[in-house]
């Protein structure tokens, strides 16, 4: 089984823990990347993404996402270089907020570490924050941010160690499934390998055009501290989701003098407007989301200077019933999808790259062991509802 010759396209966050796994089997795997390793153009562009343990999205991520922190503790080892701040992580909501109550739900039964705050308890160990009257917080104190453009690096250059081979500026213009294998079209060369994964996120229906997803462009902003309180000890990592009320996220700056925002809209959304590429649209900040930010902003955090300093829009891949698809193609059994995260990518990366990696080498059955993922299921139909 080592000598399977495996190709993975597309080396974000998915594509470079796949890579990773890939190596960590013994298997020397191809990746490909049309830009460089570690670049700002995809869906973990922003420096940061946040992790959590509490998750009401559904218990079956769970051992996901204790796996995943064990793997990111793990390269954070091996690269010799912190990738991995624990902050804890906030849900904001009212009691009665549908996911604020999936999230509780989710700690009790699974027995999580979890504390609920009241207004007053906010207002004492982060001051920074404001909720409303009505408002109290779910904390859950596995939370963290994790560097991104770091760990992507990471990963890829450990692979590499392993025995991975990595191609930059690579241009994928074809994928044939053959007899034993699949042709990989790049830079013009037609090459052969036993098994291919794409993970090219956003990109994925450039050269998949019938994968079942759609992409957003969310647009993300950095803000100054004006007064202390923004380092990580006093800062978490905070979603807010009150029905009815803007949505918010905010996380801490591993610097302690700066933190990053977003606000729930898509400047581009291909759910509501198909005809519209997110990987085709413009990374700037459109003046609607500024207008927004620039109002919201002072409603969620005090302390803080309301001038942009940095901010970009990132294209995202979703799928209609916001699961990935992980699995082999039913008309190309030798092609694996790894896309679509819908908002789970960075933070379950490690895991789901290990699934990937066992997958495509034969060690276990995605489609029957994971059925949420299986690129075959039905999807519902087409939402625009956010739920991270």
């Amino acid at each position: 089984m080592s000598q399977l010759k495996i190709a993975v396209i597309g080396l974000g966050a998915i594509g470079s823990a796949t890579l990773l796994a890939l190596a960590r089997l013994g298997i020397k795997a191809e990746g490909f990347e049309q830009y460089r390793v570690g670049h700002e153009f995809g869906a973990s562009g922003g420096k940061t993404r946040q992790f959590r343990f509490i998750y009401g999205e559904g218990d079956v991520y769970t051992p996901l996402l204790k796996r995943s922190r064990a793997l990111w503790q793990q390269l954070e080892q091996e690269a010799e270089q912190p990738l991995f701040y624990p902050c804890g992580f906030l849900t904001i909501g009212t009691p009665d907020s549908p996911w604020f109550q999936a999230c509780l739900q989710s700690a009790q039964q699974q027995g999580l570490p979890h504390s609920v705050l009241s207004r007053e308890d906010i207002a004492q160990w982060y001051p920074r924050l404001n909720l409303d009257a009505d408002e109290i917080a779910l904390h859950d104190p596995a939370g963290a941010i994790l560097l991104t453009h770091q760990t992507i690096m990471s990963s890829v250059r450990r692979a590499e160690a392993l025995g991975a081979r990595v191609n930059e500026k690579a241009k994928i213009t074809g994928i044939t499934q053959v007899e034993q294998g699949i042709h990989l079209e790049v830079n013009g060369d037609v090459l052969h390998f036993d098994r291919v994964l794409v993970t090219t996120g956003a990109w994925v229906r450039d050269i998949l055009p019938a994968t079942a997803v759609a992409s957003r462009r969310l647009g993300m902003t950095f803000h100054l501290a004006e007064k202390s309180g923004f380092d990580i000890a006093q800062f978490p990592a905070v979603m807010r989701v009150t029905p009815g009320r803007a949505m918010w996220n905010t996380q801490p700056m591993p610097d302690g003098q700066s933190f990053k925002f977003f606000v729930g809209d898509a400047e581009i959304d291909e759910q509501k407007d198909p005809s519209v590429r997110a990987v085709s649209g413009s990374a700037a900040l459109s003046e609607t989301i500024i207008e927004r930010i620039d109002r919201i902003l002072p409603e969620a955090v005090n302390g803080a200077e309301r001038a942009i300093v940095g901010g970009a829009t990132y294209p995202e891949a979703y799928t209609f019933d916001q699961a990935p698809i992980l699995g082999n193609s039913a008309d190309k059994p030798d092609l694996f999808l790894g896309v679509g995260l819908s908002g789970h990518g960075f933070k379950l990366s490690p895991a789901l790259g290990e699934l990937l990696a066992q997958a495509v080498t034969g060690r276990i059955d995605l489609a029957s062991e994971w059925p949420l993922f299986d690129p075959e299921r039905s999807f519902a139909e087409p939402t625009a509802a956010y739920s991270r």
